[in-house]
């Protein structure tokens, strides 16, 4: 059989109050009556001490105490009200004096609590007044007004010496955002109050029960009888109404110097929003009936909270859509994201109350409005993107958790981030400024607790304690967080869109490429044919009538057989360009050195170039690609570095790697006239020539070798000083 002690802590004190089971503390207050029935078998199980008493019976009765015991000729009345598990209350009377009769049941058990009837006003002018609240409610023009008018009512009603209205923020500190109270009261309207003033299983404990009332802070309570059940279980009193409050929570009030309380939640969307809270500096019962109609009141003052806070987030949210149609089409203009959030007249602040904004996208960040150094924003975009979780990010205090965050806390102490797509670090991000502020606790919030005889207890000073609130700016707001997220959205319909456009693009021009590929070689192939007969039969003209022509007709015979000759070899190139282009790579590793020493020996340095001195360095390192390719590719650099170099004194040209680079770079260097820097990316161009036609040649050989590197998704690129040489590099993939 398990005790107390395994259902919560033996030492209940401030370091373990939120662990508190304050619904298992077995106590009820004094001015009501408790009676626990076992549904089986129709018996009184449990009761508060103070029933022995009201009934003069013995404790060890409790099994013998009948419902005609308690309520003598009500008995069936309350029989039947119980059997029917009817939740409404009725009134009883109980030794000569009336009492409501408020029942609730519990798995097998019929909770039944007696709590004297007072003397109120009657039914009619009670409606009458509700009907007032309401209209003036209703009437009310701003959330502040409302708050003011509720408490002013409920004070009214009740009597209550002081009444709040205590909002919680997202750390549940709470504030008094309005009060009504006796004029010799010293106001507490804007005082702060620490989370730990309200545990959170108390919280929880308002969302259930919604009103709740200490009658007489400094009165004895009455125990439950038994403690424990046969399976040594406490009772569980989470919806009675008379359930006594923590002996901490009463310590707290009696350092207060408060008698009795009234307290009643206020909800908002499912969210406990904040507290009605009633303080008394005497005792004060506030009978059932009233405490319906405080709940009514406190219902109706949520329903029109709700409403108000949803009518104001829908305006907001429909000037940030307005806003946010705007910057769509600013960024769709030109398919320019960052310029469309930047640089344009409606900025990405305009969906919330920033002061200043970036977009990181493809590396590349602009800014808008007051925002740290690039490199600070960099660096904070690492941060988020490699400690939190999610796509969303968002704090008022960054210096708090991120130490860097305090060089530019003035401008960005709070941040909202969002990522656009998940695993990559364009985002996009608002920062709003420090905030200083003075604020007005109602006692030190770092001292929440006080030391007692070697015990944590509830501090005693509620005096007014002033802090400066520093690093810290105004929260983000629901509204804006979901717009951040909802221009997000935009974006990546704009990148896939643009994306998708551009995907339709590359595929006409990728089949435009093949049609114009396949034009050129139908083209050139039959060239072929007219070009042999020019040829063959300017070939018979000079065998057979050369003599016979003057020089003019000598020289004419000559120009088109050179010509026929120089179309041959354009011919040639093209159909090697647009062969590359058709042809499927075949990868695979080969000898680099093996191939080098081919493509000199195929090339026949002896008959054309025999004055120039070919170096090739040894243990080139092998290759991954398409052999041929390469081939092709080594042709062309190596017979531009010959046919380049001819001309000047003492020809050579180099063949090497750069072996300090991964994958190696290969290159060929020649002595030759060179060319100018400015045009080296153009010489990769089809039949552009940066020389006169003192050297041959058709201008396609390099455009050839760029696009062989282009097959391999390599790269190539020239270094050269006119008349100084030049020299060509290229890189292949690793496999």
């Amino acid at each position: 059989m398990s005790g107390p002690s395994t259902l919560y802590p033996k030492k209940i004190d401030l370091t373990n109050c939120d662990k508190e089971p304050i619904h298992l503390l077995g106590q009820v207050q004094s001015h009501a009556y408790l009676f626990v029935i076992d549904v089986l078998n129709k018996q009184l199980v449990r009761a508060s001490e103070n029933v022995f008493d009201l009934l003069s019976r013995k404790r060890e009765d409790i099994h013998t105490i009948t419902l005609n015991d308690i309520f003598g000729p009500s008995a069936p009345t309350i029989a039947s009200h119980i059997e029917g598990k009817n939740t409404q209350t009725i009134e009883a009377e109980v030794k000569g004096k009336r009492y409501v009769v408020i029942t609730h049941y519990r798995e097998n058990l019929i909770y039944i609590e007696l709590e004297p009837i007072v003397a109120q006003a009657e039914a009619h002018i009670i409606q009458r007044q509700l009907s007032d609240i309401v209209t003036d409610l209703s009437q009310a023009i701003t959330v502040s007004e409302m708050c003011d008018k509720t408490a002013n009512l409920i004070k009214s009603l009740t009597g209550y010496d002081r009444v709040m209205l205590y909002k919680f923020d997202q750390n549940w500190n709470g504030t008094i955002i309005s009060e009504s109270r006796e004029e010799v009261l010293e106001s507490w309207l804007g005082m702060h109050y620490p989370a730990t003033d309200i545990p959170q299983q108390a919280r929880k404990s308002f969302l259930k029960q919604g009103v709740r009332i200490i009658a007489d802070v400094a009165s004895q309570t009455s125990a439950v009888f038994p403690e424990l059940n046969e399976q040594g279980q406490p009772l569980d009193l989470t919806n009675c109404e008379s359930r006594a409050s923590s002996p901490i929570h009463i310590e707290y009030l009696e350092n207060m110097k408060v008698g009795a309380t009234l307290t009643a939640a206020i909800v908002s969307n499912g969210t406990l929003w904040g507290l009605i809270a009633c303080h008394h500096y005497s005792s004060k019962f506030t009978n059932y009936y009233q405490r319906q109609t405080i709940k009514f009141l406190t219902q109706v003052f949520s329903t029109q909270l709700t409403l108000r806070s949803s009518n104001e987030v829908l305006a907001r949210i429909n000037a940030t859509t307005a806003s946010r149609a705007k910057l769509v089409e600013q960024m769709s203009n030109e398919w320019d994201v960052q310029g469309g959030l930047t640089k344009k007249p409606t900025s990405m602040l305009t969906i919330t109350e920033a002061t200043g904004g970036a977009v990181f996208l493809e590396n590349t960040l602009s800014t808008v409005g007051d925002t740290p150094s690039k490199e600070d924003i960099k660096n904070l975009i690492d941060w988020i993107y490699t400690t939190q979780l999610g796509n969303t990010y968002t704090t008022q205090n960054l210096a708090k958790v991120y130490e860097k965050g305090k060089a530019f806390a003035k401008m960005a102490s709070g941040v909202l981030c969002v990522f656009i797509a998940k695993g990559q670090k364009d985002c996009l991000l608002w920062f709003k400024p420090e905030l200083k502020q003075v604020i007005s606790w109602g006692g030190n919030p770092e001292k929440a607790v006080a030391e007692k005889n070697k015990r944590l207890s509830p501090r005693k000073s509620f005096e007014k304690w002033n802090k400066e609130q520093v690093l810290t700016s105004l929260p983000w707001k629901d509204y804006e967080i979901a717009s951040a997220q909802a221009l997000k959205t935009s974006i990546s319909n704009i990148i896939i869109s643009r994306y998708q456009e551009v995907k339709l693009l590359n595929d006409k021009l990728k089949e435009a490429y093949k049609e114009l590929e396949s034009f050129s070689y139908s083209v050139s192939h039959d060239l072929r044919s007219p070009l042999r007969g020019i040829d063959g039969f300017a070939q018979i003209i000079k065998e057979d009538y050369f003599d016979t022509l003057d020089d003019y007709g000598k020289n004419a015979i000559q120009t088109i057989i050179d010509s026929t000759s120089k179309m041959n070899t354009l011919i040639d190139d093209i159909l090697a360009f647009s062969g590359i282009g058709k042809d499927q790579t075949a990868m695979g590793v080969f000898d680099m050195q093996e191939l080098v020493n081919e493509v000199v020996q195929f090339l026949q340095l002896e008959k054309k170039y025999s004055n120039t001195t070919i170096e090739v360095e040894a243990d080139l390192p092998k290759a991954y690609g398409d052999r041929g390719m390469i081939f092709q590719l080594l042709i062309n650099l190596i017979g531009n570095a010959l046919k380049y170099s001819h001309t000047v004194q003492k020809p050579s040209v180099h063949i090497g790697v750069l072996k300090d680079k991964s994958p190696a770079v290969y290159y060929v260097r020649d002595n030759g006239i060179g060319f100018n820097e400015a045009h080296k990316e153009k010489i990769f161009g089809v039949f552009n020539r940066l020389v006169k036609d003192e050297f041959e040649g058709s201008g396609i050989g390099l455009a050839i070798a760029q696009r062989v590197i282009d097959k391999h998704q390599g790269v190539i690129w020239a270094e050269s000083k006119e008349h100084q040489g030049a020299t060509f590099y290229f890189q292949l993939p690793v496999r």
